[in-house]
């Protein structure tokens, strides 16, 4: 046993020779300390067993030979983003849009449902009260708290899927033209943000939107005008008690009312739609309001320009949404932005916007990187050559959960990849960069921290076994192409960088045709070097021809790290106010109810509200589903099943039947 541990003790020691204790020495003194062993004490010996020998052995060696800094794995999850449900625009509900993703092979569903749908239009200095109003039912009309709770209700029930709740809003339009010239034009009507992870119900009903509900937000802005109208109409009222001028008095205390209702202060956002473009600021105060939350915020349908109207009782209406890929640079705090859609991005070419955010951020100009992601921007499967999953964001977490998922996207762990209507899509399966000197390694959205050139390991295949694709790769190194090629897929490599920046990152390209496409977010490089990091430009020299010191050279078994075990999962996130309706209980399936009405309504979702989805006779037996907690009048709405499709009905008009 002394000769054991004097050989345990040596190699441990071989460890770290730089002064200070090393990880394998600490490890091996503990172990002699906790069983009362001085090292060269053979009278000690007999206390050890033959398996703790063995284990101490495994120990050492295993602990000798782990790579010192390297990270695990982490696995990679399918998500449709920007989902639309019967709850805005959709054309499914959340079980109908599940049973769709798991046919479809998807690892979870990131909601984007509007959470308003309608315009308005008033007269002149009573634009609050006289007014029009266009449009469908959304989000926020329909209950953001039955919207929560229906998809939280589904996230814990069924662990095949991760359910991530979001809104898609439009905070600002503004009018041009006259109703009476039949011109009316509401201009950026389309103009969207993604905000994923508002913590209740309450954080959407006070978005910072036109025509929302009350808030005291803005009370400061415009109390002032509100009380003297007030006043004004008090005065009125009084001269109306009066016995002369009881007429006019009348009249003065109506118009001072009118306006006071028309100027109250407890507006849902500090912006109206009658004073024309006012530029970003409207989204930015959207942006900071979520970014307050704790939620993430992207862009959406930057570069679609969008005309459309409405047709109104008394009046036609034109929307009109042109490209915008310049609020990338305007805007501020955000997360991220549409980085793969149905058609090309210009905004990811290198040299473009996405590149110039990412060198401000490198120049200090900003305080956090941007990241793209891939939004489905899904309604109806078969309309508008819709595809649930069609595009994807393939998210890089821990675990598959709510909480990994979302962390994931935060931290820019994920990367966009089109797939059309085909069953495989392209797989980054591996790209990372690593310090040969020291096993560091850093995956998308993390930054790396080495004296030398760090060893760019990519390797890219086709889902599905599919092989000897060529896929046209361009890398990316501070907004300019370092490297150009065409590989044939499945790929594998090792490249290296002979004179990299001394503050960076690499992005990557990949293109296999027009159906098949991938977009990754950077990894960050660090030498610790001093650097003045130049802006991107939109210049022709952005597309400059490979460096030719970037060269592909194959890996090698020395340069591959062991194989590391998964760390250890963080503490859970403090939970947040959990929704205002609590998850509801699934029931069997196998049960019925009768209709104890006559004309009863389906309706679309569990409140009156939502629109009528079809009607059920009296007597008539539908399929029970599930029974919610939204109640109304002490009985609940229920789920039913008619005809293959599920709509709710209140409870009060049917009972349970054989």
């Amino acid at each position: 046993m002394q000769g054991t541990l004097k050989s345990l003790w040596f190699f441990a020691s071989l460890a770290d020779r730089g002064g200070n204790m090393s990880r394998m020495e600490l490890c091996t003194m503990s172990i002699i300390r906790k069983q009362n062993l001085p090292v060269g004490s053979d009278a000690e010996s007999s206390r050890w067993s033959h398996w703790a020998r063995h284990a101490v052995t495994v120990l050492v060696v295993l602990t000798l030979l782990w790579p010192q800094g390297v990270q695990a794995e982490y696995p990679q999850w399918d998500l449709a983003a920007d989902v639309k449900s019967r709850f805005s625009t959709g054309c499914s509900s959340v079980q109908e849009l599940m049973t769709q993703a798991e046919a479809n092979g998807l690892d979870g569903l990131l909601f984007g449902d509007h959470d308003r749908k309608s315009i308005q239009y008033g007269l002149p200095y009573v634009e609050r009260i006289l007014r029009m109003k266009m449009g469908s039912p959304a989000l926020l009309d329909n209950g953001a708290a039955t919207y929560l709770s229906e998809i939280n209700h589904n996230d814990q029930t069924d662990d095949t899927l991760v359910m991530v709740p979001g809104v898609e809003s439009s905070p600002f339009y503004y009018w041009t033209g006259n109703p009476l010239d039949m011109n009316l034009v509401a201009h950026n009507w389309d103009k969207h943000l993604l905000v994923i992870g508002l913590p209740n119900s309450r954080d959407y009903e006070e978005l910072p939107i036109l025509n929302s509900g009350f808030t005291t937000r803005y009370l400061e802005d415009g109390y002032l005008l509100f009380l003297i109208f007030c006043v004004g109409a008090m005065i009125g009222l009084y001269g109306f008690m009066g016995k002369r001028w009881r007429g006019t008095s009348f009249l003065f205390a109506l118009v001072m009312g009118l306006m006071a209702a028309n100027t109250h202060p407890f507006k849902s956002s500090p912006f109206d739609q009658y004073h024309g473009d006012q530029g970003v600021q409207p989204y930015q105060d959207l942006i900071d309001y979520a970014d307050s939350k704790g939620a993430l915020v992207f862009w959406n349908h930057l570069e679609t320009s969008v005309v459309g109207g409405f047709q109104g009782d008394l009046v036609q209406v034109k929307t009109r949404t042109d490209s915008h890929p310049e609020d990338l640079l305007l805007t501020r705090r955000y997360t991220g932005f549409q980085a793969m859609g149905t058609s090309p991005i210009s905004a990811v070419e290198p040299g473009e916007e996405w590149d110039q955010v990412l060198m401000q951020y490198l120049g200090g100009k900003r305080d956090r990187p941007v990241w793209g992601y891939g939004p489905n921007d899904f309604r109806c499967g078969g309309k508008r050559g819709d595809l649930l999953g069609g595009v994807r964001t393939v998210v890089l977490a821990k675990q598959k959960s709510r909480l990994a998922i979302v962390e994931a996207l935060g931290a820019g762990r994920m990367y966009a990849v089109r797939q059309g209507e085909s069953q495989s899509r392209l797989s980054l399966d591996t790209f990372e960069l690593i310090d040969s000197a020291t096993g560091n390694r850093a995956v998308m959205g993390e930054e790396i921290k080495a004296a030398n050139s760090p060893d760019l390991r990519l390797k890219i295949s086709m889902t599905g076994g599919e092989s000897n694709a060529p896929a046209q790769i361009r890398l990316i190194r501070n907004g300019q192409v370092v490297k150009r090629g065409v590989l044939s897929l499945p790929y594998e490599g090792v490249w290296q960088d002979a004179a990299p920046s001394p503050r960076g990152y690499y992005r990557l390209l990949v293109e296999v045709d027009a159906q098949h496409q991938l977009v990754s977010n950077p990894i960050f490089f660090n030498s610790g070097r001093s650097t003045n990091t130049e802006v991107a430009t939109l210049k022709a020299e952005s597309l400059s021809a490979p460096d030719p010191d970037l060269l592909p050279v194959a890996p090698s078994v020395a340069e591959t790290p062991a194989p590391l075990p998964a760390p250890a999962e963080p503490a859970p996130a403090p939970k947040t106010e959990p929704p205002v309706v609590v998850p509801t209980t699934v029931t069997p399936t196998e049960k019925y109810v009768e209709v104890t009405g006559r004309g009863v309504r389906l309706r679309k979702g569990p409140s009156t509200q939502f629109p009528v989805v079809g009607k059920a006779a009296f007597g008539e037996r539908l399929l029970f589903v599930r029974r919610t907690d939204v109640m109304l009048s002490g009985k609940a709405w229920i789920v039913i099943q008619k005809e293959g499709e599920l709509a709710y009905v209140w409870e009060g008009l049917v009972k349970e039947t054989d």
